[in-house]
């Protein structure tokens, strides 16, 4: 067994390699071309964010059977590339997890206590007891927004300094809360009520500067926030001028919109109320030897045909029978997808129906499609093909089949019913000519929606004038329009629009389009 270990990983992980048999050659000096020419000489490689493993560089990896990832991010990997040949990929999540959380630790307490502030001064001859001087995080609120491993982890650490620790995460079952003994609260409750607030979310749509001016002006005076997780997460230049407003005490950021943060950046003028590190959360001696030694033992399982722990990809059906249900595979990602950006709460029950045509076929793989669709957007751990329904069942998240071959109107229907805490909701979808893929119902209202590019839906009384507003609006606001399908069920009642959108829409008009009489809810969903 030949391994290439082409980046930087701990020398245990090369250990263990050797100790198991495998010829190692290390080499993190490797060109472009050198890479593309060196490539099929190894039945395996371990990388980190280095090399760059695109469709070219596998096409020459001739006898490559795994790409193990030291560490949890994979853009530098094509990973369907590496599926179409046959070669497993994996990746090390979860392993730098105690590490973020304590870093987090030491950035509250030492935003609370002056820490940095006070030993740069004294190492600059400046001995003064008074200006640095602190607050207690005894008794304290806590309000974590996003409680995954990270933030279950401090969550823990925070109650053994006896903080009051309260939480927001919408896809996480309660009992994970009673067992962490958080208290769950709703978004607006962690800033209305937070001493400090730790951010552990994934950066997504939703998460982007998920703290902001207004969120902001709703928080405590002398709130001090704390942020180990996305640099985007926070609108960094809004925080900068609500600390020197007094509405923050303070702010201790180890992540920042843009790495390496600019000099020019106005929170580092703000030195006696924010502390900056440069992105130090997974960098820690063990962290680095746990995803070296992860990725090492799983690429040595994977070489004895043995299947890895966290793989990315896997194994697929027989090429025929996946070319008959590959376009309800895509329609059944984008339905999921759907749904993560337009229902609200937490899910609590998922009901998929296969009708037509469509349920005499093998739908295993069309309902890990739907699940990967829905769960993927709002959650930090990378859901495949493999733990999709894994992760369902750690959510608490009930998954239930039906199949019916006889459907009206349609040959094949994928029907999605979503149970959450705020109600129930559903999506029909099907498929044309194998690409065309259509949502044609949406709680129960009949539409003919493209499922592709930007989507503005919208709840509104069917009245005349209230659809050419909208249009009115989008208009002056330089959007186009590039299709339209609206579903009622008498005039004059409820209406569901779908608008095909050639921009995203900002902030200011999203808040116009809730202004126009008849408007009761729009969302935007991307696909």
């Amino acid at each position: 067994m030949k391994v290439l270990v082409s980046d930087n990983i701990s020398q245990a992980g090369i250990d263990i390699l050797k100790d198991n048999g495998v010829d190692v050659t290390f080499n993190t000096e490797l060109s472009y071309e050198e890479l593309l020419e060196e490539i099929g000489k190894y039945d395996g490689i371990i990388l980190r964010s280095m090399t760059p493993l695109n469709e070219e560089v596998l096409s020459q990896a001739d006898n490559l059977k795994v790409i193990a990832r030291a560490g949890s991010g994979y853009d530098n990997i094509d990973v369907e590339a590496a599926s179409k040949r046959g070669i497993i990929v994996l990746n090390t999540p979860g392993q730098n997890t105690i590490s973020a959380a304590e870093q987090t630790m030491a950035l509250m307490l030492g935003l609370s206590r002056n820490l940095p502030q006070a030993n740069e001064a004294l190492h600059e001859g400046i001995w003064d007891r008074n200006k640095y001087q602190g607050v207690e995080i005894n008794q304290k609120t806590l309000g974590i927004i996003g409680l995954g491993r990270v933030g279950g982890n401090v969550a823990t650490r925070a109650k053994s300094f006896n903080m009051e620790v309260i939480a927001n995460d919408p896809y996480i079952p309660a009992e994970r809360g009673e067992k962490l003994g958080v208290e769950l609260v709703g978004f607006k409750e962690v800033l209305k009520r937070s001493d400090y607030i730790s951010i552990h979310t994934p950066l997504t749509d939703e998460t982007y500067h998920i703290l902001g001016k207004k969120e902001f002006a709703q928080m405590k005076e002398g709130v001090r926030i704390v942020n180990a997780a996305r640099g985007e997460n926070v609108d960094t230049y809004e925080l900068a001028e609500a600390i020197k407003e007094g509405k923050v005490a303070g702010a201790a950021l180890d992540v920042h919109e843009e790495e390496p943060l600019k000099e020019e950046h106005p929170l580092l003028e703000l030195e006696d109320r924010v502390i900056v590190s440069p992105h130090l959360g997974g960098t820690t001696v063990e962290a680095m030897d746990n995803v070296a030694i992860d990725a090492a033992k799983q690429a040595i399982s994977v070489l004895r045909g043995d299947l890895p722990r966290t793989p990315l990809n896997a194994p697929a059906l027989q090429p025929e029978a996946m070319k008959e249900i590959e376009p309800y595979v895509n329609l059944a990602k984008k339905l999921g997808a759907f749904y993560a950006q337009w229902g609200e709460g937490r899910i609590k029950e998922l009901t998929i129906s296969y009708r037509g045509e469509l349920a005499e076929k093998e739908i295993g793989p069309v309902t890990t499609a739907l699940l990967i669709g829905i769960l993927n957007p709002i959650l930090d751990t990378t859901v495949n093909s493999v733990n999709a329904g894994l992760i369902a069942e750690e959510r608490g998240i009930d998954i239930t089949e039906s199949k019916s071959s006889t459907t009206e109107r349609y040959s094949s229907l994928i029907e999605l019913k979503v149970e959450t805490e705020a109600g129930v909701n559903n999506l029909v979808g099907t498929v044309f000519d194998d690409t065309d893929l259509r949502i044609v119902e949406i709680n129960g209202y009949r539409v003919n929606a493209i499922s592709e590019g930007n989507l503005l839906i919208t709840n509104h009384t069917d009245k005349p004038g209230v659809v050419g507003k909208i249009g009115t609006l989008l208009g002056e606001n330089d959007i186009n329009i590039a299709n339209m399908q609206l579903g009622r069920h008498d005039a004059g009642g409820e209406a569901v629009m779908v608008m095909g959108i050639d921009n995203e829409l900002n902030s200011e008009v999203k808040e116009k389009l809730l202004t126009i009489d008849g408007i009761s809810d729009i969302k935007e969903v991307n696909l």
